[in-house]
């Protein structure tokens, strides 16, 4: 076991000691990762910067869902990108008096000349006193060397340069239209409209992210795909097929287009699995319904 641990505290001040950092469980889309490029780029133009960011003062931030409780920051970048992040500040144990460090849980930054891609994204970045984050290449940096953040020997948070950090205190996702909520498992056979939702998407372990469709009665499709590795977002299109329970797709990805025959479970409609073609290609996929908790 190392000598050295680092402890983090809650935004209630309850600490833990974290001996090392693992990988986190499967999950769908939370409130952190709905955070569109177009409601980020939003939220920064209408929010209010602050200079510096402490502990303290980020324990009166209201968290963004129960199950995301670290602070959310959105940093517009030194380059005019646009950053949100999760962040969280501890103590780094060693022979000494323990540092001050802050994590940077997870953070994507969006393009501001191509809001579908991403400049920069990762998870569990540790910054120390001294040292810095530039958003827009997704680097520690040393103090004064690029960094749109910089962390002081105090454990302050400061922005740099020409950056600006606007705390987001709570959650601030447009709200949901309960009138258009629809629910597959009213009614029996398949409409146009079953297709419609948020989809955990795996194609042959190669492609992982989530499908945003929109369907229509008439059966056109039209929505995005969100890459997990990259974060990017990809337009994409279709239109049910012969068969109620088929849907057609294409995705334009960034420098090829593919192809996707969908078949939707008929039974709860809770699935849908087919075949995806890329460059001639053809690979197997299924896609899990993600239902909103309350």
């Amino acid at each position: 076991m190392s000598r050295f641990a680092t402890v983090f505290v809650s935004r209630f001040a309850k600490v833990s000691v974290a001996l090392m950092f693992l990988s986190p469980c499967t999950r769908g889309a939370d409130v952190f990762d709905r955070q569109t490029s177009a409601i980020v780029k939003q939220l920064i133009e209408k929010g209010e910067a602050v200079a510096e960011l402490d502990l303290a003062a980020s324990a009166k931030l209201k968290p963004l869902s129960s199950t995301v409780s670290s602070p959310c920051l959105l940093i517009k970048t030194d380059e005019g990108n646009f950053t949100k992040a999760l962040v969280s500040w501890g103590l780094r144990k060693g022979a000494g008096k323990p540092l001050p460090v802050l994590l940077i849980e997870r953070y994507t930054t969006y393009r501001q000349d191509r809001m579908d891609l991403t400049a920069a994204n990762g998870k569990d970045v540790m910054l120390f006193p001294g040292s810095g984050f530039n958003f827009d290449i997704g680097q520690v940096v040393p103090k004064g060397q690029g960094a749109d953040i910089e962390f002081s020997e105090e454990g302050v948070l400061k922005s740099a340069r020409e950056a600006q950090v606007i705390p987001l205190n709570g959650n601030q996702l447009p709200a949901a239209d309960p009138v258009k909520k629809h629910d597959p498992a009213a009614h029996e056979g398949v409409i146009p409209e079953d297709f419609a939702g948020t989809w955990k998407l795996n194609a042959d372990g190669r492609w992982l992210g989530e499908w945003q469709l929109k369907v229509n009665n008439n059966g056109n499709a039209t929505g995005t795909f969100v890459s997990d590795e990259s974060r990017n977002s990809y337009d994409l299109s279709g239109q049910v097929g012969s068969t109620s329970h088929n849907l057609k797709l294409d995705v334009f990805l960034a420098n090829t287009q593919m192809a996707v025959d969908a078949y939707l479970w008929t039974k709860d409609k809770s699935m849908m699995a087919g075949t995806v073609t890329l460059s001639g290609r053809k690979f197997g996929f299924v896609a899990t319904r993600v239902v909103d908790q309350p």
